[in-house]
Formats: structure tokens, sequence, C-alpha cells
């Protein structure tokens, strides 16, 4: 590692740290409010305490993914059940998260770029938000990157895939959109010239990725009595997204529809039955409304595109519990409202003026970097719906695309100037 690498990481680790560590000593919530921040917390305390994988209740469920709460649960056996300790995890996560980011940056792009990527990632006002919440967002984008660091880092060997495979089975254990990893090694794979190894690899990654699953598999088919690959919860975000209320964003089945779940079913029964009726409803809704589906797709993307600000109403202030002011409301989610949409206006900007086929030259894993943002919009402006909390594990992903245009602003300003930067490595 060079002088000049390490001087970068080092800075941006810092930087991130501090503002991370700040943010949650300053407005951190450990108090659940009436949203998922609650089944986090008790599922994670019940982990802890040997009772399993459990609702509020104590009921088994696989209605979202474990790994955000048995990774907290380790810590609460390690130190003792503190809702703080999430927290922390929070912020040792979403700052490794900046040097990784800057890392793939320089193998796939340039030492300048890195460090706009690097800055970009440490200064990401939405990630820093997310680690003052008990949710699995953070381990999902750290998880991402570094994913994204093991397709670009690791070397050629027939264990590869076998290594890739374990980890898309890990994220999807933690956000079920994990499993969209998949279209990153599968695109950075691609060749032309070697289109039997493609498939050899390709094999073997799925079956790896299926292989890791499977133990969180058969303990649904053995507590839940169904076949449930990882949750239940696809089924409401599928329903959410096709109905006759569906506007792009998030709706929700009313209590009509959900009274037809058998009334003296056990909480797992009442679960796998929800989940039942609400997906066969939305598929029903979906092909006997070609039209109407055609027409939510735009708004589907921007509510994609929706405001990161929406945060404080949703989770930080939720309930009775008012952790952030309104001035510091109003101050932060500018902030994070202008983030976003520049890197938005930055990341297309990069895809007409430098093109696909220009981006992609960099480096094949940029391949894998813009088939998951495809895909990603498919699966948002199509099979469910968009939200700004979707669209959070996109934006370190958007940073790396947004880069290369970026850096030859840079450049372009210093030449102007008479002070051309530096060539990259």
């Amino acid at each position: 590692m060079t002088k000049p690498v390490a001087r970068d990481l080092l800075i941006l680790t810092g930087l991130a740290l501090l503002l991370r560590v700040g943010w949650c000593l300053l407005f951190g919530r450990t108090e659940p409010g009436g949203n998922d921040t609650i089944f986090y917390q008790s599922a994670a305390f019940s982990l802890a305490e040997g009772r399993g994988y459990a609702t509020l209740f104590g009921e088994p469920t696989a209605h979202w993914p474990p790994g955000f709460p048995f990774i907290v649960s380790l810590a609460y056996r390690a130190f003792g059940n503190h809702p703080w300790l999430a927290l922390g995890l929070n912020v040792v996560l979403s700052t490794a998260a900046v040097p990784l980011v800057y890392l793939v940056a320089a193998r796939i792009q340039g030492l300048r770029e890195a460090r706009i990527a690097g800055t970009a990632m440490a200064l990401f006002p939405a990630a820093i938000f997310f680690t003052g919440l008990w949710l699995a967002e953070t381990t999902y984008i750290t998880m991402l990157v570094a994913f994204l660091a093991l397709v670009v880092y690791l070397p050629e060997r027939r264990w590869t895939p076998v290594v890739l495979g374990v980890a898309v089975g890990v994220a999807a254990l933690t956000k079920g959109e994990g499993l969209l990893l998949l279209a990153i090694p599968l695109a950075a794979w691609w060749s032309s010239a070697d289109r039997g190894g493609w498939a050899r690899k390709s094999a073997v990654l799925l079956v790896c990725t299926g292989l890791t699953i499977v133990p969180w598999t058969i303990r649904n088919a053995l507590v839940m009595d169904s076949f449930v690959p990882v949750a239940t919860n696809a089924s409401t975000t599928l329903w959410s997204g096709h109905n006759d209320q569906a506007n792009g964003g998030a709706t929700y089945a009313p209590p009509s529809l959900l009274a037809q779940t058998p009334k003296d079913a056990s909480s797992p029964e009442r679960e796998l039955a929800e989940a039942r009726i609400l997906r066969r409803e939305a598929v029903r809704w979906a092909v006997r409304n070609p039209d109407r589906e055609l027409a939510l797709i735009p708004k589907k993307l921007v509510a994609l595109n929706g405001n990161a600000s929406n945060v404080f109403g949703i989770w930080f202030n939720a309930g009775d519990q008012r952790q952030v002011g309104t001035s510091s409301m109003l101050f932060f989610g500018v902030l994070a409202d202008a983030f976003s949409h520049f890197l938005l206006f930055a990341a297309l900007a990069s895809l007409v003026l430098l093109r696909p086929s220009g981006l992609t030259r960099l480096h094949p894993a940029m391949r894998g970097v813009l088939a998951y943002l495809a895909v990603c919009l498919v699966v948002y402006g199509f099979v469910y719906y968009g939200q700004f909390r979707y669209r959070l594990p996109m934006e370190p992903l958007m940073i790396l695309v947004a880069a290369p245009l970026l850096a030859r602003a840079w450049a372009l300003r210093g030449a102007l100037r008479g002070n051309p930067a530096p060539p990259g490595p």
C-alpha cells in the first residue's frame, strides 16, 4: 500500500468514524417506536436468551430475515442486553464501508476517483442517519460494499464462486434483496470468449448461495411447518405494489382482507396464511389490471427517489419520542435530500456522457455495478414498490458510477486554472 493510499484511508476512516459516533451520541434512538425497530429489538433479545427467533409475544416467526438481530444477539451474549450495542455495531459497520468503497474505486477506476468516492461515502448523510436506528440497513449496506470488494479483489480461483455464493446467502439472510447481489459477479464474469467458464462459475455461485440459505429454510420448515426460504414479508411487500390502492409507495392491506386468515390459528399459521392471501391477491390484481400495472411503474420509480429526510418522521420521531428537534430535522433533512438528488443527477450524467461502455471499460466489476442497479430498478419499479429506504443500498454503487465523471470535472477545473491534477496510478 502506497503512502498516499494509506494517508487517504486514515483520514477518510477517521472522518467517517467521527461523524457516525457524533450522530449516535446526539440523536441515536434505542427506544423502539411502533415500527420495525420494536421487532428487531425483541428478536435480538429473544435470540440472546436462547428462546429462538420470535415475535414480541414469544411466538416463532419468519416474517423478516434474521441476520441483523442475530448479529446483535451475539453482542448481547458477550456484553449484556444493552440496546446501544446495536448502534455501536452500526457505527463500526458504516465506518468500515468507507475504506471499502475507496479501495474498490482505487482498483477499478483510479486514485482520483477513489478519493471522490471515499469522501462521498464518508459524508453520506442518510448512511450516517441510519447508524442511529435499530434497523438492518447499515449492516446490509456494508455487506453489499464488502461483497463488491470481494468480486474486485479475490483472485481467479476455483473456490472464488464458493466464497461469493456464501456471501450472497449471508446477505440474503440479512435483507431479502441480498439475492440481487448475484447480478454483480454474473455480469462481471460475462465474457463472449469463455461462455463455458462463465456457466460453470455461475452454477457454483448459485448452488453455494442456496446451500447457505438451506439451514434457515430447514428451521422454517420445522418451526413454521411450511416452505419459507428466507422470510414471509416478501408477500406483504408484493401486495403493497399491486392492489387497488397502489400509488407507487407503501400501501397497507385492509382489515377486511387480513380477516380471511383463520381466527383460531396459531401465530405462525396466521403469518403464513396472511402471506399466502396477500401473494395470491397481488398476482391476481396484476394479471387483471395490466394497464394500471404499467401506469404504476413511473410512480414507483419516483417513490424510490423519495426524500431521505423522511427518516426523521418515520423512525427518529416515531411514537411519543421526538429524538430530533425541528431545526435539526430541517437542516439535516435538506442536507440529505440535496446529497441524494445531486448523486442521482451525477450518476445519470455519468451514464449519458461516459456511456455504460465507457464505464465498464474501466473494470469488469463495473458491469456488475450497473447490472445490480438495473435489477434494483426492475424489482422496485415493477415487482414491489418504491421507497427511499430501498434506494439507500443503491447509493454507494451510484457513487462509483458518478465518480469518473466527477473526477474528470475536477481535473478539467484544475486544467482551466493552470493546475492539472496528478495522474492516477
